[in-house]
């Protein structure tokens, strides 16, 4: 079906939520950035837009139609707009925000198919599923919908959409490696899980025809299960990786394996004082001080275990 068709074909949606007030109990002279201003649940995303001179664009004449990531959606991500303050970074964010637009047309509540497609304002594709009556844009669930405004259309959903990554932004490999992570013995664990560089220095993430494909996908701390949106990425997993990155302040850095990060395959680069110069008057201060210990206990067993695993086959 033709893409432009598509967008002009409205969605059906099970309202799970109210976290916008309906349609009918706004005055429609408010536009799609003030009905997202009076929420409460959306500051981060209208920050957001404003951080990035997108909130005028939506405030105009449109139509538009918003999928609305709600604030918990954005804490979930791992995105601090603090990160957001070099052109590129918020060229990176941008593109994320209007990967939750439809521009030029209002899709409002009606019939809509599994496998439908519409053009995104980014001009990648959203694609939507539809299983037992619950709509779902890539892994966001839509919560609530047909919430108009006076240029276009609000529906609520659950997480932040990330856009499909055309190329993957990989590091050419470098020869001078002052630090160099492959695969534990187990395959379940970074064969080193934490590592201390100074600034300037560079790390290499390498492994050769290992039994599983790994990937080296930045987390924002080391409690988290999803990469971080715009963070540094090695590419989809693959059994074989040569992938590097320089570090050029003080931070520290957490990263995991994206197929095996709910077994804890995750690792941690200290750099420098390991203290990101935007936390350096925060109340916990240097955040390694307190993780480090933990993360390498757990990290620890569960690479005994893994290594436990491979010998019980072997016998």
């Amino acid at each position: 079906m033709n893409k432009k068709i598509t967008l002009l074909i409205a969605l059906i949606f099970v309202l799970q939520g109210t976290q916008f007030v309906q349609a009918d109990d706004h005055d429609n002279d408010q536009t799609i950035v003030d009905v997202a201003s009076g929420t409460g649940s959306h500051e981060s995303l209208v920050a957001a837009l404003n951080h990035v001179s997108l909130a005028d664009t939506l405030a105009g004449e449109g139509p538009f139609t918003v999928f609305a990531p709600t604030d918990q959606a954005f804490t979930d991500a791992g995105v601090n707009l603090d990160d957001y303050d070099t052109d590129a970074e918020n060229e990176t964010l941008k593109d994320i925000l209007l990967y939750h637009v439809i521009s030029g047309a209002a899709v409002d509540a009606a019939n809509v198919t599994d496998g439908m497609t519409a053009e995104a304002a980014n001009t990648d594709t959203l694609t939507f599923t539809v299983t037992n009556g619950t709509v779902m844009i890539g892994e966001a669930t839509v919560t609530s919908a047909d919430v108009e405004a006076s240029n276009g259309i609000i529906h609520v959903i659950d997480k932040l959409l990330l856009p499909p990554a055309e190329e993957p932004v990989v590091e050419e490999p470098v020869d001078n490696c002052d630090v160099t992570i492959g695969i534990g013995d187990s395959g379940y664990a970074y064969d080193r899980v934490s590592v201390t560089i100074n600034v300037g220095e560079t790390v290499c993430w390498k492994w050769t025809d290992s039994d599983m494909p790994h990937n080296v996908a930045e987390i924002a701390e080391i409690g988290s299960n999803e990469r971080l949106a715009g963070g540094v990425y090695s590419g989809e997993a693959a059994a074989t990786v040569d992938f590097s990155h320089t570090f050029t302040e003080d931070t520290t850095f957490y990263y995991a394996c994206e197929p095996h990060i709910t077994m804890g395959m995750k690792g941690e680069v200290i750099v420098g004082t390991g203290i990101d110069a935007n936390d350096i008057n925060a109340d916990d201060g240097d955040k390694s001080t307190e993780s480090t210990p933990g993360f390498l206990l757990a990290t620890s067993i569960i690479a005994m275990a893994g290594a436990i695993l491979v010998l019980s086959r072997k016998s």
